[in-house]
C-alpha cells in the first residue's frame, strides 16, 4: 500500500510510528545521496510503501532493500536504541553522523547497486582537502623512514630464496630494521576466479611499483585512515578516484581514448596499493642496531597494511571483470602508533605533492616532504620558522642523480624552489648570505657554495593551517565502541533477518549514551579536521551582511563544499576560496552581489 503524506506537515517533536519513521529516515538522509538517483528512487519506494507484513509487525520485512534496512537499523537500533524517535532526532543524527552512515551502509550499497563502483565514500574529504591545500600526515621519524623506503626500489636486494629485502636507515644514518616484499602474502580474503586474475596481475607488478607515486599513496591512505569513519573491523575505503582527483587528472567521458588512459591509471594506482600491502617491516623498537649486530635475524616482521574486500568494475555487455576500482584497507599495528590522531607529530603536507610528476619531478616531491616536515618540527619545538636550511642538506634530501655536475645541481635546487614559489607551496626563498654568482664554474667553486644556507619562507596559508590545527588530539569519527555495536546490530538484523535480540545487556543504553557524548566531545575538538557536520541554526536575522565569516557560516550550515557553493553562486572555486581566506586584493562588486544574493536565498 502506498502512503500519501506531506512530509513537511509532520511536526518535529511528534513521536513517530513505524510508517512515519521510515519516511523521516528517507527524507532526512536523501540529501547525502542526491547525485545517486537509483539509490534515491529505491529508498523512496521503500519509505512510502507498506507491505502486509509491515502493517502487521510494524517492523522492516525480509524483502526490504538491504541498504535501506541497514540505514533504518543504524538510526533506530544503533543511535536511538529503545527510544521514542522524532523527526528532529533523525535530522540531528544525520547532521552529526553522516560520514558514519555512509561507512556503515556502504557494503550493502555496493552489493545492491553494483553500478556504484565509480562512487567514492571519500568525495567530501577529498573536496575539503583540495580546498584547504594540505592534508594531515605523520612527521614521525619512523614513519618518514618507512615512507622513504617504499619509493626506493633499488634498495631492495635478494635475501634468501626469491625474497627481496631492504635496510631501514633513519635520518641519522643508523640501521633501524628491515623491510621485505612478500607479494604472495597480500590478502587472506576469498576472491572470485575473475577477481583473482586481476589481483595476480597487480601482485606481479608489486616490485616495479615502488617509486615516489607509491610514497604519495602511502601518505594519502594514512591520511584517509586518520580522518575517515571506519567499519567494525577498522577498515576504510580507498578508491582510485581519490588519488586521481588529487592529481587533478581530467577526462572526457565521451572520448574512448581518454577512458583507456583512465583505466590504465587506475591499474597503476592499485598496483602501488598492492605493493604497499605486500610490504612487511621489522623495527628494532626504537633501538639503534650496530653494524656488528646488523645481520641478526628479525623475527617480528609485520605487514604494513591489511586488505579487506575489493570493488571490481564489470563490463555491462560481457559481464567480464574490467578492473579493481576500490578496496578496503587499514594500517597494521606497526603503523597505527605513528599515525594516531593524538600524536603530536601530525603535521601538514601540501597537496601539490600529488601533482608533481613522479617521473620528471622526483626532486620536487622529496624536497617538499622534507621542508613541510621541518616546518612541523620548528612549530613543535617553537623554533624560528625562517631558520636557514643548509644547501648540502637540501641537496641530500633531493637525492639529485650523480650524473649532475655541480652547476646543474645548483640550477636544479634553485629551479625547484622557484617552482615552489610559483605554485604557492612557499612564500619566497633567498640565500642567507651574499653569494657571488660569478664564481660558478670556476675550479672548486662548489666547495664553498654547498656550505651556504637558504632561507625558505612558509606561506600564510600554512601558518594559518597550523594556527587552526594546534590540537589534533581526536578524530572526527564515531567512537569505535559505538561503531562496533551499531555494525553488529545491523549485521544481525539484516544478514540473519531475525528479530532484534531482546536479551541486550542492561547497560547497552548507557553505553550508547556515553559513547554518543564522547563523540560530541571529540567533534568539538576536531574542528581542525574540517569534516564534521554542523547543526543548522534556524535563527534568521533580517539584516543580512556579506562577509567571509557569514559565507563560511552558511556553507557550514548547509554542509556544502566550497566547490559546490561556488557553482551555485556562479563564481569560480578559486575566487570563493580567496574571498573566504580574505586574500582578494581588490573588491569585485559583481561577485559580491552574487554572494549576497546566494546568502539571502539560503537564509529564507
Amino acid at each position: 500500500m502506498l502512503i500519501t503524506i506531506n512530509y513537511s506537515e509532520i511536526e518535529d517533536q511528534l513521536i513517530l510510528p513505524y510508517q512515519l519513521l521510515k519516511i523521516a529516515i528517507f527524507e532526512e538522509t536523501k540529501h547525502l545521496f542526491e547525485e545517486r538517483s537509483k539509490i534515491i528512487n529505491k529508498w523512496h519506494e521503500e519509505a512510502y510503501q507498506m507491505t502486509e507484513d509491515e502493517f502487521r509487525n510494524q517492523y522492516p520485512p525480509n524483502g526490504m532493500s538491504p541498504s535501506f534496512k541497514a540505514l533504518y537499523f543504524f538510526l533506530t537500533e544503533g543511535l536511538y536504541f529503545q527510544k521514542n524517535i522524532t523527526k528532529y532526532m533523525i535530522r540531528e543524527a544525520v547532521l552529526r553522523y553522516s560520514e558514519a552512515i555512509n561507512a556503515n551502509i556502504s557494503s550493502f550499497l555496493y552489493n545492491e547497486f553494483p553500478e556504484e563502483v565509480n562512487h567514492s565514500l571519500n568525495e567530501k574529504t577529498i573536496d575539503q582537502t583540495m580546498e584547504q591545500d594540505y592534508l594531515f600526515t605523520s612527521m614521525d621519524n619512523d614513519y618518514h623512514m618507512i615512507r622513504k623506503i617504499v619509493a626506493k626500489k633499488n634498495e631492495f636486494k635478494e635475501r634468501g630464496a626469491g625474497q627481496l629485502a631492504a635496510d631501514l636507515i633513519d635520518n641519522k644514518g643508523n640501521f633501524r630494521g628491515m623491510a621485505e616484499l612478500r607479494p604472495t602474502e597480500t590478502t587472506d580474503f576469498a576472491l572470485q576466479e575473475d577477481q583473482e586474475d586481476l589481483w595476480m596481475k597487480l601482485i606481479d607488478s608489486a616490485y616495479n611499483a615502488l617509486d615516489e607515486w607509491t610514497a604519495d599513496l602511502f601518505d594519502l591512505i594514512t591520511y584517509l585512515w586518520l580522518v575517515s569513519p571506519k567499519n567494525n573491523e577498522g577498515y576504510i575505503e580507498f578508491h582510485s578516484n581519490d588519488a586521481l582527483r588529487l592529481r587533478q587528472i581530467q577526462y572526457s567521458e565521451e572520448n574512448a581514448k581518454e577512458l583507456i588512459i583512465r583505466e590504465r591509471d587506475r591499474f597503476n594506482i592499485m598496483k602501488r596499493v598492492v605493493a604497499l600491502s605486500s610490504m612487511w617491516v621489522s623495527l628494532s623498537e626504537g633501538k639503534i642496531v650496530t653494524q656488528k649486530d646488523k645481520q641478526y635475524d628479525f623475527q617480528d616482521f609485520k605487514r604494513m597494511f591489511d586488505i579487506g574486500a575489493i570493488r571490481v568494475a564489470y563490463d555491462k555487455n560481457s559481464g567480464e571483470a574490467q578492473g579493481i576500482y576500490a578496496l578496503q584497507i587499514k594500517p597494521t599495528s606497526i603503523l597505527t602508533p605513528l599515525i594516531n590522531a593524538s600524536s603530536q607529530m601530525i603535521g601538514l603536507l601540501h597537496i601539490k605533492i600529488f601533482q608533481y610528476s613522479h617521473q620528471t619531478q622526483k626532486e620536487h616531491k622529496r624536497l617538499l616532504r622534507y621542508i613541510d616536515r621541518q616546518w612541523k618540527m620548528r612549530i613543535r619545538l617553537k623554533s624560528k620558522m625562517t631558520q636557514p636550511f643548509k644547501i648540502a642538506t637540501l641537496l641530500k634530501e633531493m637525492d639529485v642523480p650523480i650524473r649532475y655536475n655541480w652547476s646543474d645541481k645548483k640550477d636544479k635546487l634553485e629551479n625547484v624552489l622557484d617552482d615552489f614559489k610559483t605554485d604557492g607551496v612557499i612564500k619566497d626563498w633567498e640565500y642567507a648570505e651574499s653569494f657571488d654568482e660569478s664564481v660558478v664554474g670556476k675550479k672548486g667553486w662548489y666547495k664553498d657554495w654547498v656550505n651556504y644556507s637558504i632561507i625558505i619562507y612558509p606561506t600564510d596559508n600554512l601558518l594559518e593551517g597550523y594556527k587552526e590545527n594546534v590540537d589534533l588530539s581526536s578524530q572526527a569519527i564515531l567512537d569505535q565502541t559505538i561503531l562496533e555495536k551499531i555494525n553488529k546490530m545491523s549485521q544481525n538484523n539484516i544478514l540473519l533477518r531475525t528479530e532484534v535480540d531482546k536479551k541486550v545487556t542492561s547497560n547497552s543504553d548507557s553505553t550508547i549514551k556515553e559513547s554518543a557524548s564522547t563523540v560530541e566531545a571529540n567533534k568539538e575538538q576536531t574542528k581542525t579536521l574540517k569534516i564534521e557536520q554542523q547543526a543548522f541554526n534556524l535563527d534568521v536575522k533580517e539584516d543580512i551582511k556579506l562577509s567571509p565569516e557569514s559565507m563560511k557560516d552558511m556553507i557550514n550550515r548547509l554542509n556544502m563544499s566550497i566547490r559546490k557553493t561556488a557553482e551555485e553562486i556562479g563564481i569560480s572555486h578559486t575566487t570563493l576560496s580567496r574571498y573566504l581566506r580574505k586574500e582578494n586584493k581588490r573588491q569585485n562588486n559583481k561577485n559580491d552581489e552574487k554572494m549576497l544574493k546566494w546568502l539571502e536565498e539560503n537564509t529564507k
